[in-house]
């Protein structure tokens, strides 16, 4: 048995703005307010040292949040492409409130204009991409973004739907302390909560 520390990575200019980035080619780094919250976390956060594999999305954001909350210890490095943020479609760049108030209209099975995937096809692949963690030595420091984390703070509150235009903000670089069991039964929990 381990535990999994699950994080948001730091602020960026764009999530500070609630601006989309689905995209991970485009390289968006963490703003200054994003570069000290991860230093007050490497600071004061004593359950770095037994951190064993860190695992990140594929956007810059993440993998800058993991490297500087982790400093110099010596840890195995994963990048894992089902962690990456959903795929925004015709709302990429744009206001999330353009596309919070798109998926409360169409539904949380609806594919955006233009491609990109739905809601629930994302959270579905999200959990998946957590789970796929359990393979690497832990303890771990898993580094996603904020729709993983409010999903699984949602799953671990009261029994309800857990639905997308209405997850509230995950905050940043804030661990979800799970151990591998309850890891492995977010997807059950999931799938019985289903809206």
């Amino acid at each position: 048995m381990s535990i999994t520390y699950l994080l948001r990575h730091g602020r960026t200019a764009l999530s500070a703005a609630h601006i989309t980035n689905g995209d991970p080619t485009r390289r968006i780094a963490l703003d200054d307010v994003g570069l000290r919250q991860c230093h007050l976390v490497a600071l004061t956060a004593g359950w770095l040292d037994t951190i064993a594999t860190s695992v990140t999305s594929r956007f810059l954001r993440t993998q800058q949040t993991a490297d500087l909350v982790l400093g110099e210890r010596l840890v195995q490095r994963v990048v894992e492409p089902d962690l990456d943020e959903i795929d925004y479609g015709c709302f990429e760049g744009g206001p999330w409130t353009d596309y919070g108030t798109w998926l409360r209209e169409q539904g949380s099975t609806s594919v955006p204009p233009c491609g990109g995937e739905s809601w629930d096809g994302a959270v579905d692949r999200l959990l998946a991409g957590l789970t796929n963690c359990l393979t690497h030595p832990g303890p771990r420091l898993v580094v996603a973004h904020g729709l993983l984390v409010s999903v699984v703070r949602a799953l671990h509150g009261p029994d309800e739907p857990v639905d997308g235009s209405a997850l509230p903000e995950a905050p940043y670089v804030d661990p979800v302390i799970l151990t591998d069991t309850e890891l492995a039964e977010l997807a059950h929990r999931r799938r019985t909560r289903r809206n």
